[in-house]
């Protein structure tokens, strides 16, 4: 398997908004990766990053899907090359655990991640784009991931971007009114939770009109046409929509803001929702994504013992995902060894894996012979 991430470690936002794929894209990306040679592939994309796992012999992988890449995102590979990481082999299913784990996420164990995970999957199975080498590793990550959660306080303790966005707002004043535009999808539900948790908070929220009865008790529903409306009677805004054009203009905030106000502007979508020269408005304060990096950094370091014994569990589940791979590969030709290791004696066999194998092999081969005689 191969991997080509673009993530929050090297691309900034706007960068990575380029490659925010929507299902249509995705599908053509796929389909673009299989004319180029991939025999298969999952295609990831969240707000923080885009990556593509794929199979299959390219003269030059790198390369090819690199330019599939680029195509997608309406940029050249030279524009992308520098913050394009390249993993293959083993590393390139390590990499996977660890973002399905959250090691990987800006804020390490972050809940969405595993149900990104499993989502980008899905869909690609159930397009036909996955073999039997991505199954049984995504499969394989996946169980892992799940593993990590119950068996140590990784995402126990967890705060996603929608946490701290929550606290950010709570934090405002003593008594705070909140519009949350694009509650219906999952990052702005969880934020509209997480608010509602809060005392100090009164929640408003907009919908899309399939999901007003969705909406959670103690939360009002607004129309999205009046946003702005609610935007002038509210102390903070958090958007957190899929949407390509922005939520909310500095133009129309100038018509509306007009009591000299403290208002706080929380924009968690890729590519972005809010108007960053609105923070050039009286009394406006605004924050991207990118900026609660700092926040995760110190939720981070209270992390660190947990994601420890999280490579540990990776580690280990790497090694049984690599004997399965193996163990797969040879299983067409077990037959045929077998009657040709029948036609040794069990001395014959040894003296031709001591000649074979390297020592650490060799020895752990001979454990394994000891034992099975007892």
């Amino acid at each position: 398997m191969n991997c080509l991430s673009i993530d929050h470690k090297r691309a900034d936002r706007e960068l990575r908004s380029l490659f925010a794929f929507g299902r249509e894209q995705r599908e053509s990306l796929a389909a673009e990766l299989s004319l180029r040679g991939a025999g298969s592939s999952v295609i990831l994309c969240t707000c923080n990053r885009t990556e593509l796992y794929f199979s299959g012999n390219f003269p030059c992988v790198s390369d090819a899907a690199l330019e599939c890449l680029a195509a997608a995102g309406q940029v050249s590979p030279e524009e992308i090359a520098g913050v394009v990481l390249s993993y293959t082999g083993t590393k390139a299913a390590l990499h996977l655990f660890q973002v399905a784990s959250g090691i990987a996420s800006m804020i390490i164990g972050e809940d969405e991640i595993l149900g990104q995970v499993k989502n980008a999957y899905q869909e690609a199975a159930s397009s036909g784009r996955t073999d039997a080498e991505l199954n049984t590793i995504f499969q394989a990550a996946i169980a892992c991931a799940k593993r990590i959660k119950t068996e140590t306080a990784l995402s126990k303790s967890s705060v996603s971007a929608a946490t701290l966005a929550a606290n950010e707002a709570a934090a405002f004043g003593e008594s705070v009114r909140v519009l949350v535009i694009g509650a219906s999808g999952k990052i702005g539900s969880s934020v509209l939770k997480n608010l509602l948790s809060h005392k100090n908070v009164t929640a408003a929220a907009t919908f899309r009109s399939q999901s007003r009865n969705a909406v959670p008790e103690g939360a009002e529903m607004v129309e999205y046409s009046r946003r702005y409306e609610y935007i002038s009677q509210a102390d903070c805004v958090i958007s957190a929509t899929s949407s390509p054009h922005f939520t909310v203009t500095a133009a129309e905030l100038r018509k509306w803001l007009n009591d000299g106000k403290d208002r706080l502007f929380i924009d968690l979508a890729v590519p972005a929702d809010i108007d960053s020269s609105a923070a050039k408005l009286p009394g406006v304060k605004v924050m991207g994504i990118d900026h609660f990096r700092e926040l995760a950094g110190r939720n981070n370091e209270l992390k660190m013992t947990s994601a420890a014994q999280a490579e540990e569990i990776i580690a280990g589940e790497l090694d049984e995902l690599r004997k399965k791979l193996i163990f797969r590969e040879f299983l067409p030709r077990l037959e045929q060894t077998a009657r040709a290791v029948g036609q040794l004696s069990p001395t014959g066999l040894i003296y031709r894996l001591r000649d074979e194998l390297d020592p650490d092999s060799f020895r752990s081969v001979l454990r394994v012979l000891e034992r099975a005689g007892e």
